[in-house]
């Protein structure tokens, strides 16, 4: 009888212990909502994105806290893109307000 070549399996796949595996943390959906939504809120859909943005990502963080998931850094990249598009709207609203009534002024 023919032996098998060197290196070649005796048997069939092996498969690792499952008590081996670290179980795998699920990322949370509303982490990953809030940065699409901050990312939507510079491009698409300024106002809504933003607010979406914010909203969902302290929702996140604290399901995050309580639940163990991962995606807090998601959550905190969402909520910063929402609150800077967020200021950046109220300077430029607030720049146009000054600009309009300093033009409007008595001359």
């Amino acid at each position: 009888m023919t032996e098998p070549p060197r290196g070649a399996p005796t048997s069939g796949p092996r498969y690792p212990d499952p008590s081996l595996v670290p179980p795998v943390r699920r990322t949370n959906v509303l982490a990953v909502i809030s940065l699409v939504a901050g990312l939507c809120g510079f491009t698409l859909v300024p106002v809504m994105g933003s607010i979406v943005a914010v909203v969902t990502g302290h929702l996140a963080l604290g399901q995050i806290r309580d639940t163990g998931e991962e995606g807090s850094t998601l959550a905190k990249a969402g909520l910063w893109l929402g609150y800077v598009a967020i200021a950046l709207m109220v300077l430029v609203i607030t720049g146009v307000i000054v600009l309009v009534v300093v033009r409007t002024g008595t001359p």
